[in-house]
């Protein structure tokens, strides 16, 4: 660890320790966030200054190799880390850091081979022991069907080897009705997570509750048909998920995932369809720099969020898993004539934040997780869920 880094470390346990005294955990609703190991430093100085607003903080620290060994992406056992869990955990705060594979086929290979399977359970309940973590959390994404009932046995094994004192956290991809997903629902459709078994044994529930884009066909035929809509996470999305998810999941175990983040696309109409692609992420400082330097002024849109168009002379290429096409019988209002481009900016502040807190209050649930907690979210929000 360099010495600029040692001396701001140093500043944040100081924080820590300055809030002790006042900060009990919460009863009640509960805040929590995710602290990636990418943006640790800016992350940690922002969760320094707001601890007393939050039960629980995941650094998003590990990753998975294909023998389910455990890698350390965060550095959690190096310099500040092992000091700044305990002055965390000392000021009643739960630190329950996230494990995560987005490759479905990594999580399918992994938990389908028993000895692997085992192996890797055994790594996770040794490390949540060994660092004296409040618990773990569980973030394997992109599943399919085929990975339903190994990912079953995997948190049935895991629950029954952590010792009870500890938080097994599941963060599991948002479900909404079938027919707002699909024009023509599938026969017999599999879904990838069991919901019933896992509401029996995850302590926890993380439903992430973002990175709509255009899967709800209903909103995008109701919302996008003659204006732009690429939401992050709709208020009305988010509240049909929690409908549907309520169903199977006790919303004592549930945490909503609130995003602190956006996106740029580059938005084309041609014959009736509307092509998103989508360019980047936008945090929300660099949203509203990007809309200063072009002129335009962010508005409310009908998703609760933050957005604006500009025009661009330049195009750019994007892979097919990144284009999104919806159904437009009129262009959107703004998109720009040829030869330039458009460009559309959909992004979350704090505002958008609150509505979806209401909801995740209207439903009784336990409480919200911020992804991310990385000193890049619009700074009111920390404000307005102190009064919230």
């Amino acid at each position: 660890m360099d010495s600029k880094h040692k001396i701001t470390l140093t500043a944040i346990a100081a924080l820590i320790l300055i809030f002790q005294p006042l900060y009990s955990s919460a009863a009640g609703f509960q805040f929590g966030a995710w602290l990636p190991f990418w943006k640790k430093q800016t992350g940690a100085n922002t969760f320094a200054l707001n601890l007393e607003k939050f039960s629980q903080i995941s650094p998003f620290s590990y990753e998975v190799k294909s023998n389910g060994a455990l890698i350390d992406s965060l550095k959690m056992n190096d310099g500040f880390w092992p000091m700044w869990v305990k002055a965390v955990q000392d000021a009643g705060i739960k630190v329950i850091p996230s494990i995560a594979i987005l490759d479905g086929n990594q999580v399918y290979s992994l938990l389908s081979n028993k000895k692997l399977r085992t192996r890797h359970i055994n790594n996770i309940v040794k490390l949540v022991k060994d660092n004296k973590y409040n618990g773990i959390d569980i973030d394997y994404e992109d599943k399919s069907s085929d990975t339903r009932q190994y990912f079953d046995d995997f948190i049935k094994e895991l629950w029954k080897k952590l010792p009870w004192n500890k938080t097994l956290s599941c963060t599991l991809e948002s479900r909404m009705p079938l027919d707002s997903r699909f024009a023509v629902i599938p026969d017999n459709y599999k879904y990838a997570n069991d919901l019933p078994l896992l509401n029996k044994y995850c302590d926890e529930i993380r439903v992430m509750a973002y990175d709509q884009g255009q899967i709800d066909l209903k909103l995008d035929a109701q919302k996008g048909k003659n204006n732009f809509y690429a939401p992050v996470a709709d208020k009305d999305w988010v509240e049909k998920i929690l409908k549907e998810m309520k169903k199977t999941i006790n919303p004592k175990k549930m945490m909503l995932g609130i995003p602190t983040y956006g996106y740029e696309y580059e938005v084309s109409w041609n014959n009736g369809v509307t092509t998103y692609k989508r360019l980047k992420s936008q945090n929300y400082q660099q949203a509203m720099n990007l809309a200063a330097s072009v002129g335009a002024t962010p508005t409310r849109n009908s998703a609760g969020e933050l957005s604006f168009v500009y025009a661009t002379s330049t195009s750019v290429s994007v892979s097919k898993n990144l284009t999104y096409q919806i159904s437009s019988s009129t262009p959107p209002l703004g998109i720009f004539p040829s030869p330039l481009i458009t460009r559309y900016v959909d992004f979350s502040d704090a505002q958008s934040a609150m509505d979806k807190i209401a909801l995740a209050k209207k439903y009784k649930l336990k409480g919200v997780v911020f992804f991310k907690m990385d000193g890049d979210a619009d700074p009111a929000l920390w404000d307005k869920i102190a009064s919230n």
